[in-house]
């Protein structure tokens, strides 16, 4: 009979014991449960998940497997993170994320890295957030949304991406200018990101948003890190990372267009991808495509018109500060295999990384000739001369187009007194 008492209260405590663990797991995974849905979402272009890492967007990646790819920008010392699945269950779920430190960050402790996350099998998501280390408090989080997923149906021919305007930017006419010259040659949508400009570049962006061309990134990467307008690091340089954080921007943009762009451009304001044969960008590349149906990335090579010449024709607006492209008609020109910064047209969706002047894809890439397109850049180089460079007009066959609305912009946000 002791026996049998013992057996019983055993099992009863056994039971007991079994109640109190269900119980607490239960309430625990209650409070994680309120937690998770009351974590506030991340709204802002660079999320700094620790002063090593700031995480700037998240990508549906099925191109190479199930996972996402984040955008971030990272210390080279960090080795490892974690990205946390928020299913739809009310699961948590950690994947150590494989880190890709691009090879590009030219010296400075700082660069541009992909995570890729590895999506959990039977995990329906929306959300992610990211932690240092494997912890079930995960009450510190952001939560993340993630794009691309499910891919949008293509909207827009061309899109270019331009990075980064910092310094209090004003180089008002020839943002405006080419801008325009982007619509003329086809652009649908153009992605800014930007750091700081002067006010009344900043009354140019706002027209051109709500015209429905721009769309304006904010980029506060100097708040978070500190920035250099170099592009490599050299001793003494009192700087984290090169040129406002290009690449990421560069990277974002890409993806960010991935699913919405037939093509996306990768240049600066100061440059236009100008063609010489054809008119506009949809015959280029319709004639490029035909020669190189496997390629996926066009380069084109910069030709620098560094010096203005007098020419009161196109010399129309005085009161708006900045460069009159109208009025740099000498090309500097380029010497045999001399490297000359190229800028590029791609298919999105073949392409993996960018960097400023090369991407990775797993197809083709082809050097476009100064026969059938430049990148026409624009920028005041004071070593030049006269002599050193050859006439090269052959913007001034837009100029029909380009002037009235220019000046029809200009008119409006900026009427002489």
């Amino acid at each position: 009979m002791w026996t049998s008492s013992r057996y019983t209260f055993c099992t009863l405590s056994l039971f007991v014991c079994l109640a109190v663990i269900y119980y607490s797991y239960h309430i625990e995974f209650k409070h994680w449960k309120m937690r998770s849905q009351e974590l506030p979402i991340a709204t802002d272009t660079i999320t700094a998940l620790d002063n090593r890492t700031f995480i700037i967007s998240l990508y549906y990646e099925p191109r190479v497997g199930q996972l996402v790819r984040v955008i971030a920008i990272i210390h080279v010392s960090v080795k490892e993170l974690y990205c946390i699945f928020h299913c739809s269950s009310n699961q948590n779920v950690f994947i150590r994320a494989e880190i890709n430190l691009h090879g590009d960050r030219f010296g400075f402790p700082y660069g541009t890295a992909d995570l890729l996350c590895a999506e959990p099998s039977g995990c329906d998501y929306t959300y992610m957030s990211f932690s240092s280390t494997i912890s079930t408090n995960t009450s510190q989080n952001l939560l993340f949304e993630v794009k691309n997923r499910p891919p949008q149906p293509i909207s827009s021919n061309f899109t270019v991406c331009i990075s980064t305007l910092y310094g209090n930017y004003n180089n008002v006419l020839q943002m405006i200018q080419s801008i325009e010259m982007y619509k003329i040659l086809g652009a649908s949508k153009i992605t800014i990101y930007n750091t700081n400009c002067s006010q009344d570049l900043n009354k140019v962006l706002r027209h051109y948003v709500d015209e429905g061309t721009l769309e304006v990134v904010p980029w506060p990467i100097d708040r978070h890190l500190q920035t250099s307008k170099e592009w490599h690091y050299y001793n003494g340089l009192n700087a984290e990372i090169g040129y406002f954080g290009q690449t990421a921007t560069l990277n974002d943009c890409l993806y960010r267009n991935m699913y919405k762009s037939k093509f996306v451009l990768l240049n600066d304001i100061d440059e236009i991808i100008l063609p010489i044969k054809d008119w506009d960008w949809s015959s280029l590349m319709e004639n490029l495509q035909n020669k190189h149906p496997n390629t996926s990335i066009f380069h084109f090579e910069s030709h620098l018109f560094p010096i203005k010449v007098n020419n009161s024709v196109f010399d129309l607006w005085p009161h708006v500060p900045g460069l009159n492209i109208l009025t740099y008609s000498l090309r500097h020109p380029n010497k045999g295999d001399n490297f000359n910064a190229p800028k590029m047209i791609m298919n999105p969706r073949d392409v993996f990384q960018t960097s400023i002047h090369l991407a990775e894809t797993r197809k083709q890439k082809t050097n476009v000739g100064e026969e059938t397109a430049i990148l026409f850049h624009c920028k005041i180089k004071y070593k030049f001369t006269v002599e050193d460079l050859v006439p090269h007009d052959r913007l001034m066959r837009y100029n029909l187009s380009l002037v009235p609305n220019v000046d029809k912009v200009i008119q409006r946000l900026f009427p002489q007194q």
